[in-house]
């Protein structure tokens, strides 16, 4: 929910409408500048529970481009656009081979010459909750194919995060004895296996929201006549989800602290080369923690670097500020303290160490998450349950340490 609220607040301020569709248009640019022999798009074209019968007039728009190039697209449908969440009344051009949701199918693609230089196999999804493993439905390597790639959308080894549709495993993958797996669901660009059998998640072009942070593009995979292979990514992203950490320590005036975040971010955005939306983590040792935290110094700094966004070339939006400074306190002093500061860091230190006290506050937090927060985040692991533990701690010497407000 708050990744949602965050989107539409930083839509107030840019226009990100047209993003997915810009990285499309980069893709197809860069399918025609390279003259590739053809295109592997391996499903979820666009989100079906959005009804965006615009983004698929988008997508046979970069088609057709295609076809006016010689250029062939292979394609599967996913779970966001399986065969059944198409539009009726929208015919895909010539060049666009969809491969069935019935079984795997098998074309041979032939260069201008007709000499056969690749087969492709691909299934797609015919709804969009497939539970089944296609990939043992998937035959294994001809001796007459040429350079043999298996094109499917799908969940190996557990999914990483997503849901878990057509499930299946490397070996089931690594049986067909393909040269490449080229596949779509996961949007993290991800190599699973580097060696004969490559299996590839190339990732969603342009990042969406925090869950989908740095580099977003595409490969351009180069065959050689011998079988070697190159493989470049290439950017396609408009612009960067990025958590950027900012050290805070020293800073004892929230305009200096201002100022340094903006040269570092402006720093930042010029080395990048594009637009970022950034997740700022303050961390450090300042006297400012307690302004930060209670008297509304994170808030402050966050409007004014929303209505004033830093940057060098390229601007930087602040999703979210996130504190995570410390005041300055020596902690060993607290510590030894026979009061409730130094009760504090005792009761802390029980918290992070093995044994029950860990355990019983682990349960009360997880049941938290699961009363409130079950339907938008999971509960923590341990090194945020730690995380949270050092963040109470810090809170409450700071407030309650002399000099505090509260």
């Amino acid at each position: 929910m708050n990744e949602m609220r965050g989107r539409k607040e930083l839509e107030k301020y840019w226009d990100l409408s047209d993003a997915t569709y810009s990285a499309w248009k980069e893709i197809i640019d860069l399918c025609i500048r390279e003259a590739v022999d053809f295109l592997l798009i391996a499903g979820d074209v666009y989100d079906s529970a959005d009804q965006n019968i615009r983004a698929q007039l988008q997508f046979k728009e970069g088609l057709k481009r295609l076809g006016e190039n010689g250029i062939t697209a292979y394609i599967v449908h996913g779970n966001h656009d399986a065969d059944d969440a198409w539009s009726k009344s929208i015919a895909m051009p010539e060049n666009a081979v969809i491969f069935s949701s019935k079984k795997p199918e098998s074309v041979i693609h032939r260069d201008k010459e007709g000499r056969p230089i690749a087969a492709i196999i691909g299934m797609s999804f015919a709804t969009a909750h497939i539970r089944d493993n296609l990939a043992e439905l998937f035959p294994r390597r001809e001796m007459k194919w040429p350079y043999t790639i298996g094109l499917l959308h799908c969940s190996v080894g557990g999914g990483y995060g997503h849901e878990p549709y057509a499930p299946c495993s490397i070996q089931d993958l690594r049986r067909c004895g393909y040269d490449y797996w080229a596949l779509g669901h996961i949007h993290q660009p991800t190599v699973i296996d580097d060696g004969d059998s490559r299996i590839v998640y190339a990732g969603n072009p342009q990042g969406r929201d925090m869950g989908e942070t740095g580099e977003r593009g595409c490969r351009l995979v180069t065959v050689g006549a011998d079988g070697t292979i190159e493989v470049e990514v290439v950017r396609t992203c408009g612009y960067l989800w990025q958590e950027i950490e900012i050290d805070a320590s020293g800073c004892e005036d929230l305009g200096i602290l201002e100022d340094h975040i903006r040269m570092d971010l402006s720093i930042l955005s010029d080395r990048e080369g594009v637009p970022l939306v950034g997740r700022l983590v303050l961390t450090g040792a300042t006297v400012l923690h307690h302004e930060l935290v209670v008297g509304g110094g994170v808030v402050a700094l966050t409007g004014r670097l929303r209505e004033d966004q830093p940057g060098g070339r390229y601007p930087v939006y602040p999703e979210r500020i996130i504190c995570q400074t410390v005041p300055v306190i020596d902690r060993n002093v607290a510590l030894a303290r026979d009061d409730i500061l130094g009760e504090i860091c005792r009761q802390s230190d029980a918290a992070v160490s093995k044994g029950g006290e860990r355990t019983r506050l682990r349960e009360e937090i997880s049941s938290l998450y699961r009363s409130y927060a079950q339907s938008y985040t999971s509960e923590p692991d341990d090194e945020e349950f730690d995380t949270i533990i050092g963040e109470a701690e810090a809170m409450l010497l700071s407030c309650l340490s002399e000099g505090g407000k509260e």
